[in-house]
């Protein structure tokens, strides 16, 4: 259940009196109804049971009946509504039904209400009730069709978006046959057709069917000024999900002044919207102004409905919610508690709302650790959902885990198991063995065994849970916004720090784990550098109609298969659809388009290598290592319950690929778990004090260096601190270095072993270097030094490749970004300036609107000073050319031909050991933009020394065009000049030479 609640009101078929004598009182209410004056619109209808009732028809009855249950439900009244409905639909029956449509429309009305109070099989009948009438009516079928779209809505509530999609669909043509494309209902099924488009991962095709709907609305004049206002919020509601939280703000207010200026507007239209505004101000962080906007939303109630309104209670749920996120737990429960009085007021104690809101009162109990409160509450929710539910569904399996954490956290863990389990069961019976709701409740199964000490019980449910997890990349991540995709990220890579830590500590039992945590490790690394925005800027930016109508009709057909992933077994049994063939069917799109777009394979996240395939490349003379960050998963078992969480404490395991072999071996790195500033701090005082240089190697690499034999080359994936180390400057204790064995190189993720070598149809450098960081000499507060000494070392390579190559040579002001960003398919990008991979002092980070780690790292160019200035003083720049590039906005350059990168004036500060992420995120993106090889320094280096090493990796590379041999070549020249392996170490080469 969600723990904010949005509000939805949908449209109902509003019956009109037609008796012969209507009178002023009739007519002027009726005028009230049709332009949404409804609080107006009430007071006349009931005026005139209370006073004429004796002077009207039961037809007239009936249909004034109808209007109130209609106003009734508008207004969120669901028992008055309830019984005005009952009483039109009983005076039509008195009156022998002289009028089938108006009696029809109150069927239809009742329909709509109990879809309401999620009756869903009373709905239904209902609907299907009237449905069976407009089919019998002579003349065109348009209100058949107009009921028919509220079966579609019933689907919408009730989860069901295929069966409502196929419904809005058939509506929508049948409606455009009839001629009836510029009608309100017209517009209405546009909109819903438009917000399950967006639910079901097509936000595109839904806003242009929601802008479709505003207008036709606009079209038909102010009476519709509300409806254009409603379609207007679910197109803010579309950016909002797409992470256009500057469009979804700015849409939301002008939907609220438009609301305002409309005459005697009711107020419940207005505080839906700030509601709305609050939603949308919790989603992107600000809890100020989301607590402002719900608080409105409470004073508006007070003042204008009371506090018995449902609005008024769902501003109170989601003001207890973000008072919850904020650690006020009393707060929050007096927010709850007056939540809960009002939706049981107004629709009962099985309501889901009230539900829903127990459920959220029940966990601030657990918080405050009244364990007999919250176990009250929680049995009260289960009691509702088995009501309005049954036992065989997903939401009764919910509550049961809740109850199982609730015992977990009091220590009655065999009392948990049975909930834990009874969840499992229902939930595989219900959806399956693929859905993520299954692998949800496995991992409390899993985490269940932790706390009781079952390791091996532990790693089958965790692993188990991990497989569907992973499975979903393929069909889910391609579709996803980048929000979405990030949180997946970070959903998955948790899950599989949690198996790999539990499977890490069975090894010695079960050494054949050591083949899944790889594989999970292969998997999972790199999703989030996807390149699936790059493809359709690709597909929409060519002239290939044929190549944009495929392209489309895969994502159509690509978020139809997610969405029947995310219904179940027995939804899709009920609906008849066949998985297996809509599975085939994407996968032969699939196959067709990677034929007609390059990098599609690298979109659609479809990666079943495992380590056999890496066994079977691991080529003679070289060994192949995977590096994994094992983080220490603690449970701790107190006398009030079972704690859960990660530490700070770190091992590391080597898992290592020879030629020859049946499969990978591995070691441990290190005998103790530390922190990794602890083990950092061993190579930061080897490298910079050269303080137990030996150590080092014997902590880090021995372990390696005793399994691997007769090799001349080692390529590392490397995880956590490896990413700021160069193995080949490890001292080994015979007094030379790594590097005079074998040279070792870095792969951001073992799938680059099957890149393909980037086709060089003639040879393009472009050379970047000295920017000019604060050309309007403002108060530099980034505090970047100059780097002069770059323009010999740019003039130096231009000299060296001048014969055979094209040379574009960039420096002082002409090094900025939109130089770099024009910079299209060069065979060789070196970059001679700074950059940044951390947290600490990144306004890029913090500025960006969501927590990627593509915003951590990137590249100073000229006027990065100046931006940075401007930034503290809170004036806006133009990002396109704003001196920094970021690690996101690097991804996007057009390097699908470049065959080599190189970064070599940066300092990644070898005495910070925060920004191993930020640059193990550079090295990606730029992987990700195409680059097969990318060179990067780790250290100040001297400018001269730097220099004479980049003359001698160009001469070499220009001699031999090979990447990996000639770095080598020069870092041995230049070892032979500098004893310090922080000059001669100071680069590392990434990718496959």
């Amino acid at each position: 259940m969600k723990d904010v609640l949005a509000c939805i009101l949908f449209s109902l078929v509003i019956g009109f009196s037609n008796a012969q004598n209507i009178d002023g009182l009739i007519a002027q209410a009726e005028e009230n109804l049709e332009k949404n004056h409804w609080e107006q619109a009430l007071d006349n209808f009931n005026s005139i049971i209370e006073k004429h009732v004796d002077d009207l028809t039961y037809h007239q009855r009936a249909n004034i009946y109808n209007d109130l249950g209609y106003l009734n439900l508008q207004l969120l009244d669901p028992f008055e509504a309830e019984r005005n409905l009952n009483l039109a639909i009983l005076y039509h029956e008195e009156a022998g039904i002289p009028n089938q449509k108006d009696y029809a429309d109150a069927l239809l009305n009742m329909g709509v209400l109990y879809m309401e109070q999620v009756e869903y099989d009373l709905s239904r009948q209902y609907i299907q009730k009237s449905l069976d009438i407009y089919d019998q009516l002579p003349g065109d079928k348009t209100d058949y069709w107009i009921a028919r779209s509220k079966l579609g809505f019933l689907y919408e509530d009730a989860g069901s978006y295929t069966l409502a999609l196929s419904i809005y669909n058939n509506c929508y043509d049948q409606l455009i046959a009839l001629g009836n494309e510029l009608s309100p209902d017209f517009a209405e099924i546009s909109m819903h057709k438009g917000r399950i488009l967006m639910l079901t991962g097509d936000p595109i095709e839904g806003e242009k069917f929601i802008n479709l709907s505003s207008t036709i609305y606009s079209s038909l004049g102010p009476n519709f000024a509300v409806e254009q206002a409603e379609s207007l919020e679910h197109l803010a509601i579309f950016y909002e999900r797409m992470g256009r939280y500057g469009d979804a703000e700015k849409t939301l207010l002008e939907v609220l002044r438009l609301k305002r200026s409309i005459p005697d507007e009711a107020d419940i239209l207005i505080i839906e919207t700030l509601n709305d505004l609050g939603i949308l101000y919790h989603q992107i962080g600000n809890h100020e102004k989301a607590t402002e906007m719900f608080g409105e939303v409470v004073r508006e109630s007070e003042e204008n409905m009371g506090t018995d309104h449902p609005f008024y209670a769902t501003a109170k749920n989601n003001l207890g919610t973000l008072a919850l996120a904020e650690g006020k737990v009393s707060v929050a429960r007096d927010m709850f508690v007056d939540a809960l009085e009002t939706y049981k007021i107004k629709f009962g104690s099985t309501h889901p709302l009230y539900a829903n809101t127990l459920n959220n009162l029940a966990r601030v109990e657990r918080v405050l650790g009244n364990v007999s409160m919250a176990e009250n509450y929680y049995k009260e929710v289960l009691s509702i959902d088995e009501k309005v539910y049954g036992k065989e569904h997903p939401d009764y399996a919910t509550t049961l885990i809740n109850l199982g954490v609730l015992y977990s956290s009091s220590n009655r863990e065999e009392e948990a198991e049975n909930y834990y389990r009874e969840a499992v069961d229902i939930r595989e019976r219900v959806l399956g063995v693929n859905h993520p709701a299954y692998g949800s409740a496995l991992e409390y199964m899993g985490m269940h065994c932790i706390a009781v000490g079952d390791d091996a019980d532990a790693e089958k449910f965790l692993r188990k849970a991990v497989e569907i997890q992973v499975g979903q990349i393929g069909t889910l991540f391609p579709i996803m916004t980048e929000q979405e995709k990030l949180a997946f990220y970070q959903s998955i890579k948790s899950n599989v720090d949690r198996y790999n830590y539990i499977a890490f500590k069975q090894l010695d039992q079960n050494p054949e784990l050591i083949k899944t945590i790889f594989d999970f490790q292969l998997r999972t690394k790199t999703i989030l550098f996807s390149t699936s925005h790059k493809v359709k800027e690709t597909v929409f930016e060519s002239t290939d109609e044929l190549l944009k109508e495929q392209y489309r009709r895969w994502q159509s057909d690509k978020r139809l298969l997610a969405s029947y992933y995310q219904m179940g077994i027995q939804a899709l049994e009920q609906q008849n659809v066949n998985l297996q063939y809509e599975e085939s069917k994407v996968k032969q799109q699939e196959k067709e388009l990677a034929k007609l777009l390059d990098n599609f394979e690298g979109a659609i996240q479809t990666n079943d290598r495992d380590w056999k395939a890496v066994q079977e490349y691991v080529k003679p003379d070289e060994a192949i290592i995977e590096i994994i960050r094992i983080h220490e998963f603690e449970s701790l078992t107190k006398s009030e319950g079972t704690l859960f969480g990660f530490t700070d404490y770190t091992k590391y395991l080597a898992i290592i690929f020879q030629p020859g072999e049946s499969g990978p071996s591995f070691v441990v790195l290190g005998d103790d778990y530390k922190t990794d500033e602890q083990h950092y701090a061993m190579y930061k005082n080897a490298m910079l004090y050269n303080v137990d240089e030996t150590e080092t190697y014997q902590a880090f690499w021995e372990p390696i260096d005793k399994e691997i034999d007769d090799v001349s080359s080692v390529r590392v994936s490397p995880d956590g601190i490896f990413q700021k180390i160069n193995p080949n400057a490890f001292a080994t204790p015979n007094g030379d270095h790594v590097i005079d064995k074998y040279y070792v190189t870095y792969l951001t993720s073992t799938n680059d072993l099957f890149r393909p070598e980037a086709q060089v149809f003639n040879k393009k450098s472009y050379l970047f270097g000295n920017p000019v960081f604060n050309p309007d000499q403002v108060d530099d507060k980034l505090n970047l030094a100059p780097l002069q000494g770059t323009e010999s070392e740019i003039s130096q390579i231009g000299s060296i490749l001048n014969d055979e190559w094209n040379v574009k040579t960039y420096l002082r002001q002409d090094a900025n970004e939109l130089r770099m960003r024009s910079a299209y398919n060069p065979t060789v990008l070196h970059i001679a300036s700074h950059g940044f991979f951390t947290d600490r002092y990144n306004f890029v980070a913090a500025n960006s609107p969501i927590n990627n780690p593509l915003f951590k790292s990137g590249i100073y160019l000229s006027g990065a000073s100046v931006t940075f200035s401007r930034y503290v003083d809170g004036i806006p720049t133009i990002s396109e050319n704003d001196g920094i590039l970021t690690a996101y906005e690097a991804m996007n350059l057009d390097l699908s031909r470049t065959r080599l990168v190189v970064l070599s004036a940066f300092d990644s500060e070898l005495e910070d050991n925060e920004n191993a992420e930020g640059l193990y995120g550079l090295h990606r993106a730029f992987t990700v933009a195409g680059a097969r090889n990318i060179i990067i320094s780790l250290t100040k280096v001297d400018d001269t020394a730097a220099s004479e090493l980049m003359v001698h990796f160009y001469k070499k590379f220009n001699e031999t065009g090979k990447v990996s041999e000639s770095l080598k070549h020069a870092q041995l020249k230049l070892k032979e000049k500098y004893d310090d392996p922080k000059v001669w170490g100071a680069f590392i080469l990434t990718g496959n030479g």
